[in-house]
């Protein structure tokens, strides 16, 4: 730190502040090398000192001067946490006890590992070169506990390699007592440190299970060898959909007003009104059920918002892989609970559904809203209309780099937080739009393509104004795209003059609304929108012309 300053142009004052009465963890000899090069750097050293307490301008010692600081590093090493003398775990001096399986010295249904544990029959430092090398052996042997297997013992080194950087590319070495210093031995750190942090960004590909032979022709080519994306990235592609619905569909009659063709179908009340119907189901993406719930629940949800209704009951329906009755028991216990507090949450009531064990999770719910008035749907459309966006798009690509292990975690959490989150408010405020939809699996052209088609609009949109999630634009740019992008693209062309961006049509999952209404509501909505916390981004304008979409 003090080199880095001074590197900068800053003359720092930095001082250690150590407990015992020499610098702690390091052989006589090191220590001296330390203490030098401290020195030469200006940095003090406050020894056999108690930290009272720290304030924003100082650290408070018992019976010393306090230490003004702007910034304190706290570098205290390993200790326990409070809660586990709270516990029936088998401890020492507050640490886990484990035996040479990593197992709990009388319990070896629980492991520990890393700083929590103590290994009883080989104790060592809390250095973290014993948890990353213990790493190996608890993935072994939690797969041996699953499976009824022989566990490994984890025989830790005796001795381990210390380098400490001293500033100015060089560093010490230390090992059984012994150090070394100089510039070779930071070349040597810096090329073990920048090789482990590698590992964390650059992950393997993860390559999907091969096709079983033989296949039938076509399917090959139309995988592209791509694994089969989860979420609304497996959903068919919209021109085989219409073709279908075009050939079978049977003309509304009764209390129907409107069948497939919309995000859902309408029927007449009775007493009076509306009532929209819909269903969805997400195959999994994501090992978290409950998340996988919030997310598919927000999705289904999604159809009921686009029509301006309001979330009345739901249904659900579930496969979870083949699992113990136990496991069963507490899947579907999450699942219920996740569900239950979307749903809730939105007003609507679950009402009952389905379960059946299958190859893989997969989560669906049938959703009926209400309105008094006639719902929105997306031929509503006039000349003049703007499109308002509430959410990013680029979660398929997300979702696509997940699977294949090549998105940051960070970036994916973020979107995976998004995902699950209910767009209530922005149903609300939305309510009075002159067409409106969800953006999912058909991508945003192709959503805005439905709009302009069932309005008779051409669409013209603005390339700059519409939102991205962080980091789906890297991704593209890198070939990660969902395995449904290529049909997206050949069902909703774009006409612009240059590429169009691949993320225009990538799949989304539990996407933003899309709403066509005048430009001065479209403004005061977005008004709305940003007074709640939430976003809305105007993104184009329709206008009279054969139904198409243009780039700009």
């Amino acid at each position: 730190m003090a080199f880095a300053l001074r590197q900068a142009g800053v003359k720092p004052a930095v001082t250690v502040v150590e407990h015992g009465p020499q610098l702690s963890g390091m052989a006589p000899r090191t220590e001296a090398m330390v203490r030098r090069r401290m020195e030469d750097l200006g940095v003090g050293l406050t020894l056999n000192a108690k930290v009272a307490r720290i304030t924003d301008r100082a650290v408070i010692l018992d019976g010393a001067a306090p230490i003004p600081a702007a910034l304190c590093v706290g570098a205290a090493g390993a200790v326990p946490h409070g809660w586990l003398a709270q516990t029936d775990l088998p401890l020492h001096q507050g640490f886990i006890r484990v035996g040479a399986d990593l197992g709990l010295v009388d319990d070896d249904a629980l492991v520990a590992v890393g700083d929590c544990a103590h290994m009883e029959a080989t104790p060592r430092p809390k250095a973290g070169v014993f948890a990353v090398r213990a790493a190996p052996v608890l993935h072994d042997n939690l797969r041996a506990a699953l499976s009824s297997g022989a566990r490994r013992v984890f025989k830790p080194q005796k001795h381990y390699l210390k380098l400490i950087s001293l500033g100015g590319k060089s560093a010490v070495a230390e090992r059984n007592g012994l150090a070394l210093g100089g510039a070779l031995l930071w070349r040597w750190k810096d090329r073990i440190d920048r090789k482990f942090m590698d590992q964390l960004d650059d992950l393997p590909e993860m390559i999907g299970p091969a096709l079983t032979s033989p296949a039938a022709s076509g399917v090959q080519e139309a995988l592209e060898g791509k694994p089969l994306c989860g979420g609304c990235g497996a959903k068919v592609g919209g021109a085989v959909l219409g073709d279908l619905l075009a050939e079978v569909q049977p003309p509304v009659s009764g209390d129907v007003i409107t069948g497939a063709g919309d995000d859902a179908a309408i029927l007449r009340q009775p007493g009076g009104g509306f009532q929209v119907m819909s269903t969805d189901h997400l195959r999994g993406f994501i090992e978290d059920s409950a998340l996988m719930t919030r997310i598919a629940a927000v999705h289904a949800l999604g159809d009921v918002w686009a029509m301006g209704a309001k979330p009345q009951v739901a249904l659900s329906s579930i496969i979870i892989p083949r699992m113990s009755p136990a496991l069963q028991a507490r899947t579907l216990r999450e699942i219920a609970a996740a569900a239950q507090d979307v749903m809730a949450a939105a007003g609507a009531q679950i009402v009952g559904g389905h379960t059946t064990m299958g190859a893989e999770l997969t989560i669906g719910f049938t959703v009926t809203g209400t309105r008094e008035d006639m719902p929105i749907g997306v031929g509503g459309a006039q000349p003049g209309d703007v499109l308002l966006l509430t959410r990013s798009i680029g979660s398929g690509v997300i979702l696509a780099g997940h699977m294949a292990g090549s998105a940051p975690g960070r970036m994916v959490a973020d979107a995976l937080g998004t995902m699950a989150t209910p767009q209530v408010r922005e149903a609300e405020i939305l309510a009075s739009a002159h067409a409106m939809t969800d953006v999912t699996g058909f991508g945003l052209a192709g959503h805005v393509q439905a709009i302009c088609r069932a309005s008779g609009l051409a669409a013209e949109l603005w390339s700059k104004a519409v939102p991205l999630y962080p980091g789906a634009q890297a991704l593209s740019d890198r070939g990660v795209a969902s395995s449904l992008l290529p049909v997206n693209q050949a069902d909703a062309p774009i006409e612009t003059a240059g590429p169009v961006n691949p993320l225009f049509h990538d799949p989304q999952t539990a996407g933003g609304l899309l709403a066509a209404l005048p430009e001065a509501a479209a403004n005061v909505a977005q008004a709305q929108l940003e007074e709640a916390g939430l976003t809305g981004h105007i993104i184009g304008r329709l206008g009279a012309g054969a139904p198409s979409m243009r780039l700009t």
